[in-house]
């Protein structure tokens, strides 16, 4: 694991810091629950052991067979019911599972299988018959780890904190003293003080948890997949995904059929922004469990990602009707809400949370469908911090920024037990440019948990950032490494005030404050990009040269990366971003706000827009309105996201060529009347979304059509370019595009070789010429390349490309 020489890369070594065997404090519940088959230990029948080997290993059919036939022999009827349900609950048969336990208890008062039918009953929001059962089992061991992690979870789900807290102190107090061996109790140590260690801010137990615990767990059961697990998820949970990838994929080979593990790898790729793997690994996690509550949230997050807000709507409901009471689901619900009905008014907000402690004197009875949600939450919970927690985080994805502010701000009011949202609401802050109350909350944030990844990359951003020179304007505040950029900065503070009246009186808005650009060249050790993306996610994501939030711009210096680019139409291109996301309160689709700015470049269509436009066409690929935010969200290739762009372009060329040069602002007023894209297209058009479709269709056909009367090549990988060439060596053209994707993966020894051999058969061969003019460029030379250029150019048809 490496990024940037922060925290973070100390995480291993700060993972091996406690070298005793004593468990000293401890945090909240992991992300999804964890089942564990019951201990190997003091199994007469030997197939006992055989069906939780089954289990472990995920052969669900072998294992129930196994405990039918304990069952038929009467042996050991309690422990074949915890066998039982948890391979029912395995498979999402939450019913079933659920009257094996109720049926068996009937009968037999054991404290563990009560503990069992307790654990079920609150995993359905089944408060009131878990805690009667709880009860009983408390009554009859309330020594048993079991019991005891059920007793912290259920108080926890209460909002009863305190005494939730002392529960889960409990597990820290019972290891140093018990020392228990075997995994099942070792895993149910890991979990309550791993919660422990969350609320009271204790870093060290994480160490312990990962490094002793569930290491243990492991050594002495080598099919526990769930001390995999749990180590995967507590990395994740801090974002380092370097060090959680591998353990995950270590549960899986132990068990691939566990959902929660798929889920956890889905959730690993959705931190990395790779919608595409996420969907993946989401796939096989609901063809194993359609009905597991992790599962169905992550597949809720995706879509919530992909703006399949139906879809994520109707997932949440399938995830309540599993256990209406699960905040994180209910939560997002309610995000759903708000991005479809709007925002609540700060009067309802205010009086909602003055009053989660005393909701039933709420004043205000009229609510919205948030408000709703969030009271009758409150009811059976006064301390809904994590509903509150994970409707902001669906806010902050969707730059909600004031309402995920409020949302955040009251988890950590309600529950100042999660860690969390105080770091979210530090990385919200720097999204917004608020620095110096970022700096404030992520320096908390790092002081209670050193091992959270994005928060200890942002305070060395925030380092780097203290350093530079801010160069303030009327409208702009300027930030750049004053020993490289000085100048630089000079010449953008006076472009973007040239730029910034012709801009507000296209869009007819003017934001409230100045906007900040963020100007970041190498230094530390890393280099421009690193920094930037640091910057603007916290994490090594960011493939783009320069991005917005909305509020504030960062981009990598021109001088300080390989390839120099035009920053000129990069700052424009992302000033408009701000213009056109702050006018419509963020309600603006990816594809149009790319589209308005691509087109405030100016220039003619890149010639790889066409190349890719050209291809896709022909295979029947095109992107449409349902699609084209995916092309920006999700991409499976680099030429998706090229598509994506190209055509947003053309959509906005299509407004104006067939309806007129007033309408792309028209469509940019229905959304900032927060309508969506289906409602503002016959607005705004006066035809429905399928007629103009097909009339963007018929106009796309059209440039298709002008474009291939250009010469323009369809790409080739580098692969087929060499087999292409070595089947036709003395082609000059064919030797010529070999070179050209030699040069693309950074080959130039060879592609100048060919690229010369190819010039010696035909001098004139444009691609060739454009190859070593490319190669001076890289050296700096210009007026060498102008002078291949101009050898590889026919005027009288001239190659796109020269």
């Amino acid at each position: 694991m490496k990024f940037l020489p922060f925290p973070i890369a100390r995480l291993v070594g700060l993972f091996q810091l406690v070298s005793g065997r004593r468990l000293g404090m401890a945090t909240v519940c992991l992300v999804c629950g964890l089942s564990l088959a019951v201990s190997a230990q003091a199994a007469e029948d030997p197939r006992f052991e055989e069906a939780r080997v089954h289990f472990q290993r995920g052969r669900i059919p072998e294992a129930l067979e196994l405990y039918d036939k304990l069952g038929e022999a009467g042996l050991e009827p309690g422990r074949v019911a915890i066998g039982k349900s948890r391979c029912l609950e395995f498979r999402g048969e939450w019913k079933e599972a659920t009257e094996v336990l109720e049926q068996a208890a009937s009968a037999d008062d054991d404290p563990a299988l009560l503990a069992r039918l307790a654990e079920i009953y609150l995993a359905q929001g089944r408060f009131d018959v878990a805690e009667q059962r709880l009860k009983r089992a408390l009554e009859l061991d309330a020594t048993l780890p079991a019991v005891k992690l059920i007793e912290a979870d259920l108080l926890a789900a209460q909002g009863k904190l305190q005494q939730a807290n002392t529960a889960y102190h409990w597990f820290v107090r019972y290891y140093n003293q018990e020392q228990p061996e075997d995994s099942e109790t070792l895993i149910l140590v890991a979990r309550g003080a791993s919660q422990y260690a969350r609320w009271n801010s204790v870093p060290q137990i994480f160490d312990f948890v990962v490094n002793t615990l569930c290491t243990d767990a492991q050594a002495k059961d080598a099919n526990c997949w769930q001390a995999r697990l749990i180590s995967g998820m507590l990395l994740l949970e801090k974002f380092n995904r370097a060090q959680a990838i591998p353990e995950l994929k270590q549960a899986l080979a132990i068990n691939p059929h566990a959902a929660e593990i798929h889920a956890a790898l889905a959730l690993a790729a959705l931190q990395d922004r790779n919608l595409a793997e996420a969907g993946s690994h989401l796939q096989r996690a609901l063809e194993r469990n359609p009905k597991h509550p992790f599962v169905l949230r992550l597949a809720a997050d995706i879509a919530l990602a992909d703006g399949r807000l139906d879809v994520a709507r109707q997932t949440l409901v399938q995830a309540l009707d599993i256990n209406s009471r699960d905040q994180t689901v209910l939560g997002r619900l309610a995000a759903c809400h708000v991005l479809e009905d709007g925002i609540p008014t700060d009067a309802e907000l205010d009086q909602l949370f003055a009053h989660l402690e005393d909701i039933d004197n709420l004043p205000e009875k009229s609510l919205s469908r948030f408000g709703t949600l969030l009271a009758g939450t409150a009811k059976w919970n006064p301390h809904p911090g994590p509903f509150l927690a994970a409707a902001a985080e669906q806010f902050l994805g969707r730059s909600k920024f004031e309402i995920a502010e409020r949302c955040y701000r009251q988890a950590v009011l309600s529950m100042p037990q999660l860690a969390g949202p105080k770091a979210e609401l530090g990385l919200l802050y720097m999204r917004t440019g608020n620095i110096a109350e970022a700096q404030k909350l992520l320096d908390q944030a790092y002081a209670a948990d050193p091992y959270h990844v994005r928060v200890s990359n942002m305070r060395k951003v925030l380092k780097v950032l203290s350093g530079y020179e801010v160069i303030t304007t009327e409208h702009f505040v300027i930030r750049v490494d004053s020993q490289v950029d000085r100048v630089l900065g000079k010449y953008m503070a006076e472009y973007l005030e040239s730029i910034y009246p012709v801009l507000v009186e296209q869009f007819g808005f003017e934001p409230p404050e100045k906007t900040q650009f963020e100007i970041y060249n190498k230094g530390k050790g890393q280099s421009a990009h690193q920094w930037f993306s640091a910057r603007m996610v916290g994490l090594p994501w960011i493939q783009t040269i320069g991005a917005s939030t909305g509020r504030i711009v960062a981009m990598a210096s021109p001088t300080g990366v390989e390839r120099p680019f035009n920053w000129a139409r990069v700052v424009k291109h992302e000033f408009v971003h701000i213009l056109t996301l702050q006018q419509t309160a963020f309600n603006i689709p990816h594809w149009y706000t790319e589209a308005l700015a691509v087109m405030s470049e100016g220039g003619s269509r890149p010639e790889e827009f066409r190349r890719v436009l050209i291809e896709r066409f022909g295979r029947g690929e095109l992107m449409n309105l349902d699609t084209i935010n995916l092309g920006f969200a999700r991409p499976k290739t680099p030429d998706d996201w090229t598509l994506a762009y190209c055509q947003a372009q053309l959509y906005a060329e299509y407004m104006i060529e067939k309806f007129g040069p007033s309408k792309p602002k028209e469509l940019l007023m229905a959304y900032c009347d927060n309508q969506s894209t289906e409602q503002a297209i016959p607005r705004v058009f006066g035809v429905s979304k399928a007629v103009f479709e097909q009339g963007y269709r018929d106009y796309v056909e059209t440039i298709i059509s002008q474009i291939r009367k250009q010469k323009i090549e369809l790409s080739l990988t580098p692969g087929a370019a060499e087999k292409e060439h070595q089947a036709h060596p003395d082609d000059p053209a064919v030797a010529a595009r070999f070179a050209r994707e030699l040069l693309k993966i950074g080959k130039r020894k060879e592609a100048r070789k060919i690229a010369q051999a190819a010039l010696e058969a035909n001098p004139g061969e444009p691609v060739a010429n454009t190859v070593l003019a490319l190669l001076e460029l890289r050296a700096e030379n210009a007026p060498a390349a102008i002078d291949w250029l101009k050898k590889g150019l026919n005027s009288a048809d001239p190659h796109p490309g020269v």
